[in-house]
């Protein structure tokens, strides 16, 4: 993250919500089960290419490759260009064994 963005506070809209109360009340995720409930979702998309997300320290995430390559970045929009990067090619998202590998996994 840019500096001045974490000094002036800047989040990612993917890194929030639109509904004012989505993180109160009884059986509501906090907001860094939110954040990790997301990353999960994100591996069942990233499974099929042999690729892994995972939180870092709640304000960024690292995608790693199979073969020990990474990279942090800091919002889920950056993922998928850092997935490009790591595959050295983008991932086809009509790929309907791609899209069946993802309808087949648990959430």
């Amino acid at each position: 993250m840019c500096g001045l963005c974490g000094l002036l506070g800047t989040v990612h809209w993917t890194e929030t919500s639109a509904h004012p109360n989505a993180f109160t009340g009884a059986g509501r995720r906090t907001i860094r089960a939110e954040r990790l409930h997301r990353a999960a979702l994100v591996n069942q998309a990233l499974a099929a290419a042999r690729l892994k997300l995972s939180d870092f320290q709640a304000t960024s995430y690292i995608v790693r490759s199979p073969t020990g390559k990474q990279a942090i970045v800091d919002d889920l929009q950056s993922v998928w260009s850092a997935v490009d990067q790591l595959r050295g090619a983008p991932i086809d998202v009509l790929d309907e064994a791609w899209i069946a590998q993802i309808e087949g996994s648990e959430p």
